[in-house]
């Protein structure tokens, strides 16, 4: 009899969704934000490189280093091709390659378009980690467009 109550009460319990992760943990936000930020950040690295501008360089790389220390998994490229705010296309590259007027927008187009997708990733982004890195690109970008 008590084999038969506890399997009545234990086997629904086992058929639920597991709880949500607790708030400030590393979850599929996180991860999808790093993991877009990664690949952004990967494509900015070829533009700004055309820019020869030390600091966006630096910064580029300081990012990716920072964001691939967040990663709870070997990293895949999801985006790769993709047009998404902020990540260079690989056909905008080319052209920023040869001309220095579309270099300069589409640098420009990349520090206010991924700016807005950190504001809005730092709304939603509980995992403190995730949240520095976040901020500091933030900051980043905040400088390089007030440098010009």
């Amino acid at each position: 009899m008590t084999a038969l109550l506890l399997a009545g009460l234990l086997l629904p319990a086992c058929q639920q969704e597991p709880p949500p992760p607790p708030q400030n943990s590393y979850g599929a936000t996180e991860r999808a934000f790093v993991e877009l930020a990664i690949a952004t950040d990967e494509q900015a690295l070829k533009l700004v490189e055309l820019d020869d501008n030390p600091a966006l360089i630096e910064n580029r790389k300081t990012e990716l280093a920072e964001l691939r220390k967040l990663l709870d998994a070997p990293y895949v490229n999801h985006h790769a091709g993709h047009d998404m705010p902020g990540m260079p296309t690989d056909a905008e590259i080319q052209l920023a390659s040869t001309s220095p007027d579309a270099l300069k927008q589409f640098v420009h187009a990349h520090l206010t378009e991924s700016l807005d997708v950190l504001r809005s990733a730092g709304a939603a982004i509980t995992h403190p980690p995730t949240a520095e890195v976040v901020d500091l690109m933030e900051r980043h970008r905040a400088a390089e467009l007030a440098a010009g």
